[in-house]
């Protein structure tokens, strides 16, 4: 039977979004307006620069692989206003990121019980808003679609691989997907077409435009962002008068300088490997279930977003895109389930949009306590939200043992 169009549900998203494009584009001032121009201001000015036939050469800002002069270039298409135009194309993604979860969830395509959540493309269309304004004012929907794709679209790891690959020419977290494909010829298959296609993006796009590859060396000097999670002692010690370090702003952000910030980076640094390690550990000895593709990309996506030197507000986008996604799939009614993660990425998304921007000049600045305890919270719900999503991973696909020579019936159970 053919499924209704979610009426209420596209209201409700045509009246947030409408409500951040306005303030998106300062349209309604709201203060700290700066906030949501200031990077979209940068992408027009690389914009022109890649409409000349080159990358950004010597600017530590451009971090990012090829194929984002794509998202870049895209609004100057449009015979609008930059900026406008560019909240516009959001938007499209957004509502396109909307339509594909709505589909995901009605379908049952992707075998027994996938879909059928009618909470995941209301957790799309809160949970986003909740992270304010910023939504429309980062390129980060653009990848977070991408991902979606990969994740709702078809099962084949063909399919798969080549979107991860596509994503990861426009940014890196998309190869985090691969991870729950739970069988050596899907994962060979998937993450063989990953690189193809992503050496093939990098080399056409490097013989053709200058500076192409530049970003595989733009990060090496960066330090520790004061949102990270790395940097919350730091920030709550300056605030509480512990800590005679400040911050400052370089290479993009706003990076902690003092006392143990830079052993802190290293540690930053190495625990990303270690995260990677524990998931090649479940990896090894976990049993496949029907839905483990699905819980194992919001796990590692949630493990590099918490060992990242630089969590910015929009690194959110990636999480809760991913959280509906888990939230689209049906659930049984017994077994270990990912929603309890799922819904702590939705109350992070709700401390992150209450602390940027209207609290940066606290944690970022001055080391004021009120916004600096909100990014606090903020970071150690996004560590829970890490590990509860582990824990329930790991138990959701643990082997069946055996017990006096017959196997228990604690086999692993489909989650959701």
């Amino acid at each position: 039977m053919r499924r209704r169009p979610p009426w209420l549900l596209l209201l409700v998203w045509a009246a947030t979004r409408g409500a951040l494009l306005l303030v998106a584009t300062q349209t309604i001032p709201t203060g700290h307006g700066e906030a949501f121009t200031n990077d979209v201001t940068l992408y027009r000015d690389w914009s022109g620069i890649l409409a000349e036939g080159e990358f950004p050469a010597g600017d530590e800002k451009w971090q990012y692989p090829p194929f984002a002069a794509l998202p870049l270039l895209a609004p100057r298409l449009v015979p609008l206003d930059y900026h406008v135009a560019f909240s516009l194309l959001a938007l499209l993604c957004d509502l396109a990121v909307l339509l594909l979860l709505w589909r995901f969830s009605a379908s049952r395509s992707f075998g027994p019980r996938r879909g059928g959540g009618r909470t995941g493309p209301w957790a799309w269309t809160v949970g986003a808003a909740l992270l304010g304004p910023v939504l429309l004012a980062r390129y980060d929907l653009m990848v977070t679609l991408v991902a979606v794709l990969a994740l709702t679209t078809s099962a084949g790891p063909a399919v798969r691989g080549s979107l991860i690959g596509v994503g990861l020419l426009v940014k890196a977290w998309p190869v985090a997907l691969l991870a729950g494909l739970r069988r050596w010829r899907e994962l060979l298959t998937a993450s063989g077409l990953t690189l193809a296609v992503a050496v093939a993006g990098c080399g056409v796009t490097a013989l053709l435009v200058p500076h192409a590859l530049d970003f595989l060396t733009a990060q090496e000097e960066r330090g520790l962002q004061i949102e990270s999670l790395a940097a919350t002692p730091f920030a709550l010690a300056r605030a509480l008068g512990w800590w005679d370090g400040y911050t400052t702003y370089q290479h993009g952000a706003m990076e902690v300088v003092g006392p143990g910030a830079h052993a802190a980076a290293l540690v930053s640094l190495a625990a990303t490997p270690v995260a990677l390690a524990l998931i090649g550990v479940w990896w090894l000895r976990a049993a496949p279930s029907p839905r483990s593709y699905h819980d194992a990309a919001l796990t590692t996506v949630l493990f590099l977003v918490a060992t990242s030197r630089v969590l910015s507000p929009q690194y959110l986008v990636w999480v809760v895109g991913v959280a509906a996604v888990i939230l689209s799939v049906r659930r049984d009614r017994r077994g270990p389930t990912q929603r309890p993660a799922a819904l702590l990425v939705l109350v992070a998304a709700l401390l992150t949009g209450v602390m940027y921007p209207w609290m940066e000049l606290d944690y970022s600045w001055t080391g004021s306590l009120p916004g600096t305890l909100v990014l606090v919270v903020r970071n150690l719900v996004v560590l829970a939200a890490a590990v509860t999503s582990y824990v329930q991973l790991w138990r959701a696909t643990r082997r069946p043992r055996r017990v006096r020579g017959e196997w228990s019936l604690q086999a692993a159970v489909p989650t959701a």
